[in-house]
């Protein structure tokens, strides 16, 4: 294919855009909605990727496609988008969930007719699956090399085996990538405005599918929804099954009494004590803990029980205990203390020799020494983003924020 200008290249890559979202319009509203962006200057810029708003292209690679090719691999990152995959990758493997995701979105785009570069991957076996199901059926060590790979009609099979990165190769690139600043936008949605965008452009393109497409589609949409069950609401169910209270007018409650409020107290003792630790080690981020803190506040006011709250890094720095009924909340301001290596020890002996049988909530990221045996009240790990991998906590149950 003759050399192409980089004026050429843009303009192909606009007339792919257009020819998109007339061809299909499943995805109009999104391609004409997300900015693409010429990155061609950057390293990490091979192919196409997105960081989860931007569409990004390196022009030496798209000189090398035909229009068709270009659609497909726009409606590829677009879909990258619409799904989510830069922010539901949590601690999964970069380059495997890259691939899980890839096969989840080429699988609907072959089934809509789309042509897309060799070197792909849409293995039919992980047809239906979601990107979570088909990471978790991957094999763990592994490279590009694997996996059915897409073959369009009349295409080289030259590259098949050269030991190169496929055509689409490493696209989803974390959204915190501060390699990825200067190729932005100055004004991007926050993450809170980026899920409300991704959802209207999903039900836009949801409601224009019929068919199988439409299935996998929505098997996708699935995944969102359930990776998005509030921690919070989790651990309110949680709280609700082991503090078993009865409310009752008389006596009211006395913490609303200064607003000439009568609210309803709780009628009977809750049974239950809550052990709140808090991992304050060095790789706690300042906003993770600011997050505790504040649901730590919303659950003090809403269950008014017992409540142990724990600072420990490697060891237990501070402890500060709060009655049931005595009305005292969590202060908005809380000094921090340890910042040290991670030790999950000192609290669960903690526990043992001072509240046998306490319920344990522990906000950590998980990389810490565990106690070979667990404490009978029962855990709940609640998890920061960057957190280790749920299946090598030895107990309890996990809560992602």
């Amino acid at each position: 294919m003759p050399s192409s200008s980089p004026a050429e290249v843009v303009n192909s890559v606009l007339k792919a855009r257009i020819a998109l979202s007339l061809r299909q319009p499943f995805l109009a509203s999104a391609i004409m909605r997300l900015p693409i962006k010429d990155a061609t200057v950057y390293g990490w810029c091979k192919t196409m990727a997105t960081d989860g708003y931007h569409v990004f292209f390196n022009a030496n690679w798209v000189a090398t496609l035909s229009q068709s090719e270009i659609r497909g691999v726009l409606a590829h990152e677009v879909l990258h988008i619409l799904f989510q995959h830069s922010a539901r990758r949590s601690h999964r493997d970069p380059e495997l969930w890259n691939i899980a995701a890839d096969h989840a979105i080429n699988l609907l785009l072959l089934e809509q007719g789309f042509s897309l570069p060799q070197g792909g991957f849409a293995h039919h076996a992980y047809r239906g699956m979601s990107a979570e199901q088909i990471y978790n059926l991957l094999p763990k060590k592994s490279t590009f090399k694997f996996g059915d790979k897409i073959h369009n009609e009349g295409a080289s099979a030259s590259s098949e085996n050269s030991g190169e990165i496929p055509a689409i190769g490493v696209d989803v690139i974390d959204p915190d990538n501060p390699a990825v600043m200067g190729a932005r936008d100055t004004e991007m949605p926050d993450r809170a405005q980026m899920a409300e965008i991704c959802a209207a452009l999903r039900n836009d393109a949801a409601s224009k599918l019929k068919g199988d497409a439409a299935g996998l589609f929505n098997s996708e949409c699935t995944a969102i929804e359930e990776g998005r069950i509030d921690w919070r609401d989790l651990l309110r169910g949680w709280l609700v099954d082991r503090i078993k209270n009865d409310w009752s007018m008389w006596p009211c409650s006395k913490k609303h009494l200064h607003r000439g409020l009568y609210m309803p107290s709780l009628g009977v003792e809750a049974p239950g004590h809550i052990i709140f630790a808090i991992d304050t080690s060095g790789s706690m981020s300042d906003k993770d803990l600011s997050e505790v803190f504040t649901e730590l506040r919303v659950y003090r006011e809403t269950y008014p029980c017992r409540l142990t709250v724990i600072q420990c890094d490697a060891a237990i720095q501070t402890i500060t205990s709060y009655e049931q009924m005595d009305g005292e909340e969590i202060p908005t301001k809380v000094s921090l203390f340890g910042r040290g290596g991670t030790d999950f020890r000192p609290v669960f002996q903690w526990i043992d020799e001072n509240a046998v049988g306490a319920y344990l909530i522990f906000a950590t990221d998980g990389y810490g020494n565990f106690p070979d045996v667990e404490q009978t009240g029962g855990v709940i790990w609640l998890l920061t983003k960057r957190h280790l991998d749920v299946s090598d906590f030895p107990f309890g149950v996990c809560v992602k924020i």
